[in-house]
């Protein structure tokens, strides 16, 4: 038995929520598994998704929300959902375990701003990804904000790729953004999140890459010392249901469901935007050295990873970034 399926296993005796048969008629109790912790935009919505439920079927449906992964990490969480152990969960990087074109929404600069996020992910290329999930077993309740990702180290200010030039980067467990920073320069490897804060104090990393939220959060302005406003990528949260689940419900839950993603994606939108000024300041007053990225020499540098990416991934990648484009109007 491997780690995933010990863990996998572990999950499913701690979880006594599963539902057997019909459910429309009787008080439903759910698990939602959340990477982060309280400070986050993923917990704070998912709260909110909670509450709006609740609110909204008198009670009918309860969810409780776990942060700090500490239902399994998000891997373990997409299998344990497919399979019907876990009835929610957030997930972002390792989305591209279920399906690898998806990692279009993490191509770098691939999103000019939220608007541009909201128009695509409203629209066609937000459907096409909701019917590829669930295929897959996993219904999209909301996309999340993930945030735009800027970069943290502790050697020097990044303007440019060449800046990360031998900089020892973290990034999530992802191809795709360890071949995005290794392509810039830097010599990146993956790390549980939940390991982060020691690896940057020790030294074996010497910057990290995310939402500035998480920096707050976190607190790595304490073993950081420079922020570069890259806004390198934007993160797609997904608030994910096991369709399982999902389909045991009435009719009337679940569109109590969705209605409630939609609530909690509003606001998650409302705390990145607020984000993405009232923490820099707050970073600032930390301490931090805060800087502008060159956008046109970082857009530059990613040409060949778009490129590269589409290639290895096939017509099925392209069409979806081609949908993701076509939104920004």
């Amino acid at each position: 038995m491997n780690r995933r399926t010990t863990l996998i296993a572990a999950i499913a005796a701690a979880l006594t929520s599963v539902v057997a048969g019909p459910i429309a008629a009787q008080d439903i109790s759910l698990r939602a598994n959340v990477p982060g912790n309280e400070e986050g935009i993923a917990y704070q919505s998912v709260q909110h998704f909670a509450d709006a439920l609740s609110k909204s079927t008198d009670g009918a449906i309860e969810v409780d929300v776990f942060h700090s992964s500490s239902l399994g990490d998000q891997e373990s969480s997409i299998e344990s959902m497919q399979v019907g152990i876990l009835d929610m969960a957030t997930i972002e990087t390792p989305i591209t375990s279920v399906d690898p074109i998806l990692g279009a929404t993490a191509l770098p600069y691939m999103f000019s701003g939220r608007d541009h996020v909201k128009a695509a992910l409203d629209g066609e290329a937000g459907r096409l990804i909701e019917e590829r999930l669930a295929a897959k077993g996993l219904r999209v309740v909301a996309f999340l904000e993930g945030g735009f990702r800027q970069i943290t180290n502790s050697v020097r200010p990044i303007v440019t790729p060449a800046d990360l030039e031998g900089v020892k980067m973290r990034t999530p467990g992802s191809a795709l953004r360890i071949a995005i920073f290794n392509h810039y320069g830097a010599n990146a490897s993956p790390l549980p999140f939940n390991e982060l804060y020691s690896a940057l104090q020790t030294g074996v990393f010497d910057g990290q890459e995310n939402p500035v939220i998480w920096v707050k959060a976190t607190k790595f302005y304490e073993v950081q010392d420079y922020l570069s406003l890259s806004n390198h990528l934007y993160t797609v949260t997904y608030l994910l249901m096991s369709e399982e689940k999902f389909q045991a419900l009435s009719p009337e839950l679940q569109e109590a469901v969705m209605a409630a993603g939609e609530a909690a994606e509003a606001l998650s939108v409302e705390l990145g935007t607020a984000a993405d000024v009232e923490i820099v300041d707050f970073l600032k007053d930390e301490g931090m050295e805060v800087n502008d990225v060159d956008i046109e020499s970082f857009t530059g540098a990613s040409a060949k990873i778009w490129s590269d990416w589409s290639a290895k991934q096939g017509q099925e990648a392209q069409a979806l970034i081609d949908l993701i484009r076509a939104a920004d109007k």
